[in-house]
């Protein structure tokens, strides 16, 4: 969530549409030169900060990847493929490859097969275990440049001043967000360490050889175990979990966990107000925030 963040706050932001159209041509020669001429390469449409393509190679079907034109996205696009591959070896990463452009760039592209989305929903239990299962695999592993927890909780009062200013957080809501997220700044020195994805959602979990696969590693950073569960249930699809599940299934106190789901839905409603989404959403800021602070314990 926080790149998506920081791209909608700039006002200097790349024509995705348009930067995608222009590497087609160079892509697809690349490919017909590395790969042979049986090629067939289409814009898969979705996601917000990578541009990525269906491809057909050599009759099998895959999916490439590649970033925005820019350092950090380029880095954050190598992140997710260290991470594919130590969560799942070479079965989701296939390759990685760079190519250069006529206008003198170059980019990095991650080549992934084909997965399938999941055909059941995804209750509470299996989710928390689906997060539980990739830090014990991730263990104590290292990635370099990885962002922290602390700015997450740094962007809370830009959240909190642009939705109070716009008249969508009343002042006492914005009050007890505030004490929550203070009292998470209190404890983050206390609270266990785990490598989390970042935007752990139903898009996000794919099916490869009947196993569910959780893909789109670019947003991972170094935060608290348990964030990503409840992450998840922040997302609409979910949110009748909420007032079942919310509590109880990380290994947090309550009232952090409560704090975590505020942090998440402000920064949620702040990106939404930033990149214009919320205009199109069914509950505004104020509705999705005091849902999170009137849930029972």
């Amino acid at each position: 969530m926080l790149s998506k963040i920081v791209f909608f706050e700039s006002d200097d932001r790349p024509d995705i549409v348009a930067d995608r159209g222009r590497i087609v041509p160079e892509l697809r020669e690349h490919l017909q030169l590395s790969f042979g001429r049986d090629i067939n390469l289409e814009p898969a449409i979705g996601g917000t900060l990578g541009i990525c393509f269906d491809a057909e190679i050599a009759s099998e079907k895959r999916f490439l990847k590649t970033h925005l034109p820019n350092m950090n996205a380029r880095v954050s696009l190598a992140k997710e493929g260290d991470i594919l591959q130590r969560l799942y070896g070479e079965t989701i990463l296939l390759d990685r490859f760079e190519a250069s452009f006529a206008d003198g760039t170059t980019r990095l592209f991650l080549v992934m097969c084909a997965l399938s989305p999941l055909s059941t929903t995804i209750v509470p239990a299996d989710a928390a275990a689906m997060m539980r299962n990739c830090r014990d695999r991730l263990g104590g592993w290292q990635l370099d440049r990885l962002a922290t927890f602390d700015r997450y909780l740094a962007r809370a009062s830009c959240g909190l001043k642009t939705l109070s200013d716009r008249g969508l957080l009343d002042q006492v809501s914005a009050t007890e967000v505030r004490r929550l997220i203070a009292l998470l700044w209190d404890w983050l020195p206390k609270l266990p360490e785990a490598l989390c994805h970042g935007d752990f959602g139903p898009k996000n979990i794919m099916v490869h050889g009947g196993k569910p696969r959780i893909i789109d590693w670019e947003d991972a950073f170094r935060g608290i175990a348990g964030y990503d569960y409840l992450y998840w249930l922040t997302f609409m699809e979910n949110r009748p979990f909420l007032h079942t599940s919310a509590f109880g299934r990380t290994g947090l106190a309550p009232d952090i966990e409560r704090a975590i789901l505020a942090l998440i839905v402000l920064l949620k409603s702040y990106l939404a107000v930033r990149s214009g989404a919320y205009l199109r959403h069914a509950l505004l800021p104020q509705a999705r925030i005091v849902e999170i602070l009137e849930l029972p314990l």
